[in-house]
């Protein structure tokens, strides 16, 4: 049995789909499963497992055309089943599922032109779930909760060896609403080294390396500004350290699946959907912008995370 998913956007996206490839290959175990996957997030799929291939889908400025060339490259290959792991309708993805030429082709649908292409409908559930409880339903639609077996695991070397317990706390965040002020991140943390001692991290990228110099300026406690502009030396780095403090966004499920505990301040983003599925993910969560979270929250959530870094 050949099975394709289908999984486009940003690294939270594509590591919320793998507890439904890891559900294909304990229903189907021999089966070939192949993951379609966006070219931002190829640098992930050697640290991911569940799937025997990936296919990076063509990058190109037009989505559409994108998705073109992707099927004209792949237009020998021939599915027994192919599933968009979008858990909403989308028109052009539908498309792509029936240039797959599968035989049965399962999406969320709408009651649009496009839903025709599908011939195993699934209806658009508004729902509130977590998106990794959605992309199992896509399956079966008897799961209201991750099982532990089925949630997503990352195996990396570690770059870095530190001589004190470290606390990654990043400074890059393309999300409008996450990203802490850079005064605010000091503040914070010099109370909590008040409490406890510990070494911190400031990451980013290198388009951010002034802020990371301006959180660094008026830190107390020892500290290292390391950019990443490699995902190599990204994910590496994350495996070395002990616990993190960062807006939403990909890298608080990178930190989940390497079972590190984190402290993540979320702004807008619904937090009952994105909300990495960890017992050590302390969410802090304001509907408009972190900064407007009030200081006893995130001092908090501090202390709860240094705790576990005991």
């Amino acid at each position: 049995m050949k099975i394709a998913i289908v999984r486009r956007n940003g690294l939270g996206d594509l590591i919320s789909v793998m507890p439904l490839v890891a559900l294909c290959k304990k229903r189907h175990p021999e089966c070939h499963l192949t993951l379609f996957v966006d070219a931002r997030n190829a640098p992930l799929l050697p640290y991911l497992k569940g799937f025997d291939e990936a296919v990076v889908i063509e990058p190109s400025e037009n989505k559409y055309l994108s998705l073109i060339k992707t099927l004209w490259k792949n237009r020998h290959r021939i599915f027994d089943l192919v599933i968009s792991a979008r858990p909403v309708p989308m028109q052009w993805l539908n498309l792509f599922l029936a240039g797959l030429r599968a035989s049965r082709r399962r999406a969320v649908v709408d009651k649009r032109w496009h839903s025709h292409w599908i011939n195993e409908p699934l209806p658009f559930d508004p729902t509130p779930r977590h998106q990794m409880v959605k992309s199992l339903r896509l399956l079966d639609s008897s799961f209201e909760e991750v099982p532990p077996s089925l949630l997503p695991t990352l195996e990396v070397q570690k770059s870095h060896t530190f001589s004190e317990k470290t606390i990654l706390v990043s400074v890059t965040n393309q999300r409008i609403g996450s990203q802490l002020d850079s005064d605010k991140i000091a503040r914070h943390l010099n109370q909590a080294f008040q409490k406890k001692s510990f070494h911190v991290i400031l990451n980013c990228q290198l388009k951010d390396l002034h802020r990371a110099e301006a959180v660094g300026a008026d830190l107390k406690m020892s500290y290292e500004t390391i950019p990443t502009p490699c995902f190599d030396d990204f994910i590496r780095l994350l495996a070395s350290v002990d616990g993190a403090w960062t807006g939403d966004g990909g890298i608080m499920h990178l930190m989940s699946a390497l079972d590190k505990p984190q402290l993540i301040l979320f702004g807008k983003t619904a937090l009952w959907e994105w909300a990495p599925l960890h017992l050590k993910a302390f969410c802090v969560w304001h509907p408009e912008n972190v900064n407007m979270i009030p200081s006893n929250e995130i001092e908090q959530g501090l202390e709860r995370l240094l705790y576990e870094l005991r």
